[in-house]
């Protein structure tokens, strides 16, 4: 005698499709956020290499040592909302107020100690910590937050 099993195949795939789906959208979502994590995470680089390489002229003409320029922070926080433009589509929030609430500091002289990580840094140095909202969607269709915040810190020495 031959047994069907076709509709408990039938049944197994409506019961296990879901399940699939929500595998694949929560993988899919996962990767979009890692993509714009690493996308913020350049751009903070990028703006604290900016940042460090504008030097005080005249200490280093006069003393030989390099110092930050007084704006540096200033530097960094305009270059990272600069650089964050390309992120802006997947972002939870403005730009300006992203790159405006950043922690950055400046460490113009060394050896200095940053007072929020603890990190001893030998040369002039400049730090930012930025908590970057993106919009995940998919989790939202999963019942899940419809943003998650990321996290990144950057901090460039001059050398």
């Amino acid at each position: 005698m031959i047994r069907d099993d076709g509709g408990t195949a039938a049944v197994t795939t409506l019961l296990m499709l879901p399940l699939l789906l929500v595998v694949l959208v929560g993988v899919l979502e996962l990767g979009a956020v890692r993509a714009v994590a690493y996308r913020a995470a350049a751009a903070a680089d990028l703006a604290t290499i900016v940042a460090v390489g504008d030097q005080d002229q005249m200490e280093l003409a006069r003393t030989g040592k390099l110092r930050l320029a007084a704006d540096a922070a200033d530097t960094a926080r305009d270059y990272f909302a600069r650089n964050l433009a390309a992120t802006a589509p997947a972002l939870a929030a403005n730009i300006s107020d992203i790159a405006a609430s950043a922690d950055i500091a400046s460490f113009p002289t060394a050896p200095t100690i940053d007072p929020r990580t603890g990190v001893r840094y030998e040369s002039p140095t400049v730090r930012l910590i930025a908590s970057v909202p993106v919009r995940t969607p998919g989790f939202a269709a999963l019942l899940m937050p419809a943003v998650t915040t990321v996290t990144i810190r950057s901090a460039s020495s001059a050398r």
